[in-house]
């Protein structure tokens, strides 16, 4: 009985691990495409200098 109960808790602990993985992962890639997002808005409308 205390092997099956590690044994669930080891893969519990494994699926969460690979759900926070994903989540963080997600986080990633949306900070990423934000900051892409930043620079090429940037770029487009630049702000113009008097003379």
């Amino acid at each position: 009985m205390t092997y099956t109960l590690l044994n669930t808790v080891a893969q519990n602990f494994t699926r969460s691990l690979l759900i926070l993985l994903q989540g963080m992962g997600g986080i990633f890639v949306f900070m990423a495409l934000f900051f892409g997002l930043i620079v090429a808005l940037e770029k487009i409308f630049k702000e113009k200098k008097p003379q």
